[in-house]
């Protein structure tokens, strides 16, 4: 009965959490959304629901994925450090070639930005992926749930508790500075791009039995896709980004990971 009861109370936590948070910052005066007590409960909210589930209501430990299975699983590991740079080069070179956006900064400046960016995302990957592929993908495999749906229901989980960060805790004038579509835009394709994300980002969690390799993925893209853009290493022309945003808020990476996650799902059948 665990099997089924856990899963359903941290989805309905996670979905919630974030609403609540917007509710106490209505309540608890604060700096702003980003320093908020609503931001930090719902960043936090999710991960302790899964660490309490495991801990206390039956699910245990044996499949969290801390160890890093390095052998036999190098090519994996390989993929997840190289699945975002070549994307993103592929969309900007794309971009360029239809004259969809130039070039501002020498990309000789973007290390220090991403090394910094990488570092400011540690802690916060820990939170989020150590809950959706730590806790909620092999959860759902635990209850018989083929390896497709899986990603599918994640990803759907995954992207309604994303609804009121972007709403509330981001907000429309950080938005704003990161693309020109607008917030409506912005969810929709933020939420579309969701379901292939989870979909690689759960195959490398289910191909390596360990977290460590989505948590590298999801750290590299954290520290490069948003940052070309606000950092003003590429500028786009108005509405471009709707088709060549350099993270999976863009028509062209939306299409990538699909044929990405699609073929890491072929080859566990041969």
């Amino acid at each position: 009965m665990n099997k089924v009861r856990n899963p359903i109370i941290f989805a309905i936590v996670t979905v919630t959490c974030g609403w609540l948070g917007v509710w106490l910052n209505t309540q608890v005066e604060s700096p702003s959304p980003q320093e908020s007590l609503g931001l930090l409960i719902w960043i936090t909210a999710p991960l302790l629901t899964s660490l309490l589930l495991r801990g206390f209501g039956g699910d245990g430990w044996s499949d969290f994925g801390l160890r890093l299975n390095l052998k036999g699983n190098w090519g994996w590991y390989a993929l997840a450090v190289l699945i975002y740079p070549v994307t993103i080069a592929i969309t900007l070179g794309l971009s360029a070639l239809f004259g969809a956006s130039s070039h501002e900064r020498s990309f000789s400046e973007l290390l220090p930005i991403f090394l910094v960016g990488i570092a400011a995302s540690l802690i916060k990957n820990i939170g989020e992926e150590f809950t959706w592929r730590g806790y909620l993908t092999p959860r759902l495999k635990a209850l018989g749930l083929g390896d497709f749906p899986n990603h599918m229901l994640t990803a759907l989980i995954w992207g309604a508790w994303h609804i009121p960060y972007w709403i509330f805790f981001l907000g429309n004038d950080i938005i704003k500075s990161y693309t020109s579509i607008g917030m409506t835009w912005f969810i929709l394709l933020g939420i579309i791009g969701i379901f292939p994300t989870a979909l690689v980002l759960g195959e490398l969690r289910l191909k390596t039995d360990s977290v460590w390799a989505p948590y590298i993925a999801h750290n590299i893209t954290n520290a490069l896709s948003a940052q070309l853009i606000i950092e003003g290493f590429v500028k786009f022309k108005p509405g471009a980004e709707l088709i060549f945003s350099p993270n999976t808020d863009g028509l062209v990476m939306v299409i990538l990971f699909w044929v990405a996650g699609l073929w890491m799902l072929k080859r566990k059948t041969q």
